[in-house]
């Protein structure tokens, strides 16, 4: 008898199970098919990263049927104009994929809302400082990017770890393709034992550091071997036709070297330091932005198809066909053996600079006199002093203009 009572109580505790099961499986569809209506999404990718993002929305519908997404190309040059034009009048994409460092003036002028209702517990600190504008949060971070130094297995059996080995090599044979701009090559700096944040966690300009760093450039120019441009097509074009053993490189181009070299002859390594000091290059984030003109309700379903988008499983899928490309800008363990060259990023990225969103507009003032002197530095008409000299004053006098 107590046999089938025990039975009895199983079969009733089964029954209940299932029923509570089914409850559930009836309460999240029915959750999911309450959300629905339309998204317009613009974005400037193409390939394998369009690719990537069509797969990420195809799997959102997935999941939820009743949400139709627009998915529409921009050329990069033209996406941030054509976004205000459209926002201007109304209209425009509820969910825009771009770069961080259009926030300002998009901000400025009124044309993206503040996100107060986003869990951003698990960003990178490096990203949100790509997001958030007088202490207010205007996107939502998607991956970083870095420089590192790219090159051809098939040409280079040990790369550099320092400048004095990459010269060396250089004199050896072994052709370098350098990126030669004044943005392109601030990495160096902090080589010469540069500082890139004062006490107060303000971004700074060492203009000895960047001289030292500009001789060190313009006596490596000499060598026949170390190719200097400011052509990024040039360069890409030499490094994939293997005219080029090295080429200092974005991590956003891995995808296209990799497919001209093959997936197991392009290497990535360490930008080279020297002595202690590493390389410190510039971080800049991909992120995502939304329409104040949307409705709350179609800010709210595009909010809901970001956090869809930036969450772990559809991390994992993008590391598995963008190999290497990027950093997550959500935290996550890289597994060095499954994800070798992301681990190189992420070991890269610890050593970069982050220019907050707050002293961007600054930045690009003192940018705009490095793009002027640094190739007159390198053709010799200024010395490295005068020309540290002339970006460290406007530097400053941006600091203190009201």
């Amino acid at each position: 008898m107590r046999y089938r009572f025990l039975q009895l109580i199983v079969l009733i505790f089964i029954f209940l199970t299932s029923c509570s099961l089914k409850g559930s499986e009836k309460s999240s569809e029915s959750q999911q098919e309450s959300i629905q209506g339309q998204i317009l999404v613009w974005h400037s990718f193409d390939g394998k990263i369009k690719d990537m993002i069509q797969q990420s929305f195809n799997d959102y519908i997935q999941l939820y049927p009743n949400v139709r997404i627009v998915s529409e190309y921009i050329p990069a040059d033209q996406l941030e104009q054509q976004f205000r034009q459209q926002v201007n009048r109304g209209l425009g994409p509820d969910l825009l994929l771009t770069t961080s460092g259009v926030i300002p003036s998009l901000i400025h002028d009124n044309l993206i809302p503040e996100i107060d209702d986003f869990d951003f517990s698990g960003y990178l600190p490096t990203a949100m400082s790509h997001v958030r504008y007088q202490g207010k949060i205007y996107g939502i971070p998607t991956s970083v990017m870095t420089q590192v130094l790219c090159y051809n297995k098939k040409k280079v059996k040990s790369p550099p770890k320092t400048l004095t080995e990459l010269l060396q090599q250089a004199k050896d044979g072994y052709s370098v393709g350098i990126w030669s701009t004044f943005v392109n090559t601030f990495w160096g700096v902090q080589v010469f034992g540069g500082k890139s944040f004062n006490a107060q966690g303000d971004f700074v300009f060492d203009q000895n550091s960047w001289a030292k760093w500009m001789e060190w450039l313009k006596n490596a120019q000499s060598e026949p071997n170390m190719i200097f441009t400011d052509s990024i097509d040039v360069l890409q074009q030499a490094f994939t036709n293997n005219r080029l053993a090295y080429v200092f490189c974005d991590s956003s181009q891995f995808v296209d070297y990799e497919q001209a070299l093959g997936k197991d002859n392009l290497g990535i390594t360490l930008l080279p330091g020297e002595g202690n000091n590493p390389a410190a290059p510039l971080l800049y984030s991909r992120v995502i932005l939304f329409n104040r003109m949307s409705s709350p309700e179609q800010q709210q379903l595009s909010q809901q198809l970001a956090q869809f988008f930036t969450n772990r499983e559809q991390i994992r899928k993008r590391l598995m066909i963008l190999r290497g490309s990027f950093i997550p800008a959500y935290q996550v363990h890289v597994n060095s053996r499954l994800f070798p060259l992301e681990a190189i990023l992420v070991q890269q990225s610890k050593t970069a600079i982050a220019i907050p969103l707050d002293q961007v507009k600054s930045a690009r003032v003192w940018v705009k006199d490095g793009n002027s002197l640094y190739p007159q530095v390198l053709a010799g008409s200024i010395t490295p002093e005068d020309a540290a000299q002339k970006i460290s004053k406007t530097f400053h006098q941006q600091l203190i203009k009201p």
